[in-house]
């Protein structure tokens, strides 16, 4: 892997942030300066908000990018009325949110979306209802397995897979520690693509599985101590992960075990949270962008975060991917020539290819298989005092189960 360095002191990433938003426009959809009225286009969203931890920062964005739009011309001087609905990571909540935004406000499309639950209790209606879903963040194995549902980011097991990587190959580990929830279609899922890369790749992988509902940070942290690997990768959201490494920090575990985490922990607020004695000693998969480029649509999602979004919105790896979601659609709506429906919509977002962002390593697409993934590649970076610094240059994710979509994409002409 190319090693690369990126800026990373939480103070320069502030200057840096700030700076690039104050010279940037906040340009959204036709970007006329006209306020958006009329008949509404009807979107939605299901988060995670209430729960184990609040996961609605990738709806936050969208909502963002959606106020932008409608003070900029809307779809064709349409507004869209964007609906988000709290699963409260319940599937039969989700399912009833789903179906209220599905029937009832009959929205044309979902974008945004962040649930652990969601996917498994509502990829059918979609598909039976012709609604294309093109969530921010996908979580469990659902989330990448439904004909209708698609997400920007690469999924739980892709990044942990990533981290894995990264610690296994540079070190040259030969036994790893996976930890992650035990979670319907998540933690077995998201181990078991490291178990299989490790069967690959001669390296001996142990799993650790845990009741979310009883997370209990020192007896997992003396998991990891009885494991005896030499490294160990927490596949989970970064507000469970806090605990365990706090947990890890009193056995002084930093020390004789190489750590990586997903991209949920990559966070600005992740450095601090740890504190100074994980400094240098956790590398995080990224499955997009650093936040700290300068191209154009990073610069972008922070001028929309500053003027549409709340100051308490999160700045981290699922929110852009929820602006991301929001332009996609967007983009595609505007496409239509003619009523804007859910069936038009459908037509719209499906043809979607080779759709181009700096804050992504290749370009998206939607695609006509019965599954899609079009988020598989990332970097990896080192969390530093104040923030984090980039180490590698885009790098694939060695999972065996992304053979059919690369196989797809060879085929299909998507990427390039």
């Amino acid at each position: 892997m190319k090693k690369t360095t990126y800026l990373g002191s939480a103070i320069a990433l502030a200057l840096v942030m700030s700076a690039s938003a104050a010279m940037a426009d906040e340009k959204c959809g036709m970007a006329n300066g006209k306020k958006a009225s009329g008949d509404p286009i009807q979107i939605g969203a299901i988060v995670g908000k209430t729960g184990p931890e609040d996961f609605s920062s990738s709806a936050r964005a969208a909502d963002a990018y959606f106020k932008c739009v409608n003070a900029n011309g809307g779809i064709n001087g349409r507004p869209v009325a964007y609906t988000v609905q709290d699963d409260t990571w319940n599937p039969e909540v989700a399912a009833q949110a789903a179906s209220k935004l599905v029937k009832d406000t009959k929205v044309v499309a979902m974008a945004g979306s962040s649930s652990f639950v969601e996917c498994g209790a509502n990829n059918n209606l979609y598909a039976a209802e012709g609604v294309a879903s093109v969530s921010g963040v996908g979580v469990p194995r659902a989330c990448f397995f439904g004909k209708n549902y698609i997400s920007f980011n690469q999924g739980p097991r892709q990044s942990t897979l990533g981290a894995a990587q990264y610690i296994v190959e540079t070190n040259k580990l030969k036994s790893l520690t996976c930890v992650a929830p035990g979670i319907p279609g998540f933690g077995d899922w998201v181990c078991g693509g490291v178990e299989a890369y490790g069967k690959a790749n001669n390296v001996t992988v142990k799993t650790v599985i845990f009741d979310p509902g009883q997370l209990d940070g020192n007896a997992i942290a003396l998991q990891i101590s009885a494991a005896k690997s030499e490294g160990v990768v927490l596949g989970m959201p970064r507000g469970m992960m806090l605990p365990i490494l706090t947990a890890a920090e009193q056995q002084d575990l930093g020390k004789s075990i190489k750590w990586g985490l997903p991209t949920s922990a990559y966070h600005a607020d992740m450095p601090k949270a740890v504190g100074k004695y994980w400094h240098n000693k956790l590398v995080v998969h990224m499955e997009l962008e650093p936040m700290d480029t300068v191209g154009a649509d990073t610069q972008n999602w922070k001028a929309v975060m500053d003027k549409f979004g709340d100051k308490k919105d999160p700045r981290d790896t699922f929110s852009q991917a929820g602006y991301l979601s929001a332009r996609v659609v967007t983009d595609a709506l505007l496409s239509i020539k003619g009523n804007v429906d859910r069936k038009s919509a459908y037509t719209a977002i499906a043809n979607t290819k080779k759709w181009k962002t700096d804050m992504m390593c290749s370009p998206w697409y939607f695609g006509n298989g019965e599954r899609h993934q079009p988020n598989h590649k990332g970097r990896a970076a080192l969390l530093i005092p104040g923030g984090f610094k980039t180490l590698t240059e885009c790098y694939q994710s060695k999972d065996s189960e992304l053979s059919d979509v690369l196989s797809l994409e060879a085929k299909g002409g998507l990427v390039n």
